[in-house]
């Protein structure tokens, strides 16, 4: 077999310096064109002015994306051996950092200037903890060697262990029996070019040309949804749990999930506590009653 071809092996993903073992990786990069045209004098043929093309024009820079399936372990979600967060991974919390994520690798290609979009997993017993993650790319890419990712003894997250708790409006749900679990979390950027760094002759002495000056984070929000057995009861206009003569001071309801291995390593904790956004149940002739809650945060 030809060696010009890049086996799924040999892919390694890495993602500002750190590997992940993923499953799939989409990786793309193109140029923003537009046509530029002029009109010139009227043709009978077809009714109008003639059309002349002049050349493609760059209306914005090289931008691209990145989305990745990879297995959560716990030696990128602890810290001295203690469970950390999404929000530590990626730094996008903790003054809602805006550098770039750089020192990235897709198979036989690296590239920096990168920025997380959004990231969520899915957690339902016996089956691994998947994680899904999207990012936005701006400027080139260049060849690297072909790497294989090497780990032994990696601990990931699995299903069977690990467990969510709900607390509505502060108070614990116990006979909530939590079947599945999703999180989402989304951050909504803002790109800032300048003039002057157009100027440099970079943009057409380097592939990347130029790149934004600055990727500000305009909003960042963080979702969880859980099926289970039962939704709240008491439900009111503001989304909260009604158990006083009052509105006001009503606390927000929280959904955490608490991620193990097999072996019962912490790996990871998350969480989103804000105010109830959904909530349904439905009761089907042969089936149990199935109800699903979401609880959306708004960090920033």
């Amino acid at each position: 077999m030809s060696d010009k071809l890049l086996r799924f092996e040999d892919g390694k993903v890495t993602i500002g310096g750190k590997d992940l073992l993923a499953s799939s990786a989409n990786l793309s990069i193109s140029p923003k064109l537009e046509a530029e045209r002029v009109y010139g004098d009227y043709d009978s043929s077809i009714v109008g002015a003639k059309t002349e093309f002049v050349k493609f024009a760059p209306v914005g820079g090289l931008t691209g994306k990145l989305s990745i399936n990879f297995y959560i372990s716990s030696d990128k979600f602890t810290v001295d051996g203690n469970p950390n967060s999404i929000e530590r991974m990626f730094d996008i919390v903790a003054g809602m950092d805006e550098r770039s994520i750089n020192n990235n690798i897709v198979g036989r290609y690296s590239f920096n200037n990168m920025y997380l979009n959004s990231f969520g997993f899915e957690m339902s017993p016996f089956k691994m903890v998947m994680a899904t993650a999207s990012y936005d790319i701006y400027g080139s890419i260049e060849r690297v060697i072909d790497q294989r990712f090497r780990q032994s003894d990696v601990n990931f997250a699995h299903g069977l262990k690990s467990f969510g708790n709900i607390l509505a409006s502060g108070v614990e749900q116990n006979e909530f029996e939590i079947s599945k679990l999703k999180y989402t979390i989304v951050v909504n950027r803002k790109i800032h070019d300048q003039i002057r760094a157009n100027e440099n002759t970079s943009i057409n002495t380097s592939p990347s040309g130029t790149v934004p000056v600055r990727c500000s984070v305009e909003n960042i929000e963080k979702e969880m949804r859980i099926e289970g057995n039962e939704i709240i009861e008491k439900i009111n206009i503001y989304g909260g749990k009604q158990t006083s003569s009052v509105a006001e001071g009503i606390e927000d309801s929280k959904i955490e999930a608490f991620l193990l291995s097999l072996e019962g390593e912490k790996v990871a904790r998350f969480s989103a506590k804000g105010k109830i956004q959904t909530q349904d149940i439905a009761i089907s002739e042969g089936q149990h009653a199935m109800a699903n809650i979401t609880i959306k945060e708004i960090i920033k």
